[in-house]
C-alpha cells in the first residue's frame, strides 16, 4: 500500500464532525424536541460527565497506476477504531476539557500482503509479536490524551499528545507504520475533536446553506483543504428520534510542500470530491451518524533514491492513484 493513503484517509476522516448512532440510557429515552416551524440554531452540547463512544469505519479502494505495469496495483483496506470521550470540566462561560482514550483498533488487508497483517485488538493472536501494526496499535489502546476547547468549540491546547508520539516513535519501522502514526500526530489528534465543522453559527432552518472549510497539515501532501457546502435538507426521523438531516458536497484539494527536498515524496490531488450525510439531533447536541464518501484522483511523484543524493532530484518516477473512500462514524453510546 502506497504511504499516503491512510495518510489521506486520516486527514479526510477527521474532517468530520462527532456523530452518533446506537441504544445507550440516554439515546434509548423518548425525545422531547420537536422541531420548529421557523429557524434554529444547531448546538454542539458539552455537559460535564457525559460519556460517548464512538465508532468510526474507514473502507478504501485504491488503484496504482505504475509506469511500465499495464495492470495497476490495487489495494483494498479497512480500519475501524472505538473511541471513548469523556467531558472533565465545563466551565460557565462554554469552556470544556475533553478527554480521549483509545478504546479499540482492528485492520483489514487483502490476503496476501506484503506490507501489512490483519490485527484485531480485541483478539490475541501469535503473530502479534511479529506483525507491526499489533506493536504499534498495542502503544495506542487505552492512551488518553486531553483537549481544552473554547466557548467556540475550537482547540486551544492539548495534552498527552507527546506522550503518545514517544510511543509510536518507540516502535520503530517508519517506513511500514509511517502513514498510521500520522493519524496519531498532535495536528491530526486536534482535528478528531474538533466538532463544529459542520454547524452553520447562525440559526437555519430547511433549505438554508452555509459553507464549511477544513485544512489539515500533512507530510506529502502538503495542506490538505476540504470545502463543503451543507444544506438543512428537512426534519427527519432517525434513530427513533427528531433529527436536521444534513447534506454536504464539496471538493478535496492541497498545497504540496514547496521547499526543494528530492528525498520526498510529493502529491497532488487532481480531481478530488466529496458528499454526505450527517443527522444532527438538537435535544442532545450530537450527531446521531454521518456518512462521507470522498473520490481522488492524485499525481504522485515517487523520489527513485529515498536517500537524497546529489542526482536525487532528476531520479523520480511519477505515478497516479485513484483513491476512493467511504467513512462510516456511528456513536455506540451516549451516558
Amino acid at each position: 500500500m502506497s504511504k499516503n493513503l491512510l495518510i489521506m484517509s486520516a486527514a479526510l476522516a477527521l474532517s468530520l464532525p462527532w456523530v452518533s448512532c446506537g441504544v445507550s440510557d440516554t439515546l434509548a429515552q423518548r425525545p422531547a424536541f420537536t422541531p420548529p416551524g421557523g429557524p434554529i440554531e444547531l448546538k454542539l452540547k458539552w455537559p460535564k460527565g457525559e460519556e460517548i463512544v464512538e465508532r468510526m469505519d474507514i473502507k478504501e479502494n485504491s488503484e496504482l497506476s505504475v509506469p511500465g505495469r499495464s495492470i495497476p496495483v490495487r489495494q483494498d483496506i479497512v480500519v475501524s477504531q472505538r473511541l471513548g470521550l469523556t467531558v472533565l470540566n465545563a466551565s460557565p462561560d462554554g469552556e470544556h476539557e475533553v478527554e480521549m482514550e483509545f478504546l479499540s483498533a482492528r485492520v483489514e488487508v487483502p490476503p496476501g500482503s506484503k506490507t501489512l497483517s490483519n490485527y484485531d485488538s480485541t483478539e490475541k493472536s501469535p503473530a502479534d509479536g511479529v506483525n507491526p501494526v499489533a506493536k504499534m496499535f498495542g502503544k495506542i489502546i487505552r492512551s488518553k490524551v486531553q483537549f481544552f476547547l473554547n466557548a467556540s468549540n475550537d482547540v486551544e491546547r492539548i495534552e498527552g499528545a507527546d506522550v503518545l508520539a514517544q510511543k509510536l516513535e518507540a516502535v520503530g519501522q517508519a517506513d511500514r507504520l509511517e502513514h498510521f502514526k500520522n493519524f496519531y500526530s498532535e495536528s491530526f489528534l486536534k482535528q478528531m475533536i474538533i466538532a463544529n465543522r459542520a454547524v452553520p453559527s447562525k440559526p437555519v432552518q430547511p433549505g438554508d446553506t452555509w459553507p464549511a472549510h477544513f485544512e489539515l497539515v500533512t507530510r506529502t501532501a502538503g495542506v490538505v483543504c476540504v470545502d463543503d457546502n451543507f444544506t438543512l435538507q428537512s426534519w427527519e426521523q432517525h434513530g427513533g428520534r427528531n433529527c436536521a438531516r444534513l447534506e454536504f458536497k464539496g471538493t478535496i484539494t492541497n498545497k504540496p510542500e514547496t521547499r526543494a527536498d528530492p528525498a520526498r515524496m510529493r502529491v497532488d490531488i487532481i480531481d478530488g470530491r466529496s458528499s454526505g450525510v450527517s443527522w444532527f439531533d438538537p435535544e442532545l447536541g450530537l450527531m446521531l451518524e454521518t456518512t462521507v464518501k470522498h473520490d481522488m484522483s492524485m499525481a504522485i511523484t515517487m523520489p527513485v533514491n529515498p536517500e537524497g543524493s546529489a542526482d536525487a532530484a532528476s531520479r523520480v518516477r511519477k505515478l497516479t492513484e485513484q483513491l476512493n473512500q467511504t467513512i462510516d462514524a456511528k456513536l455506540i453510546s451516549v451516558k
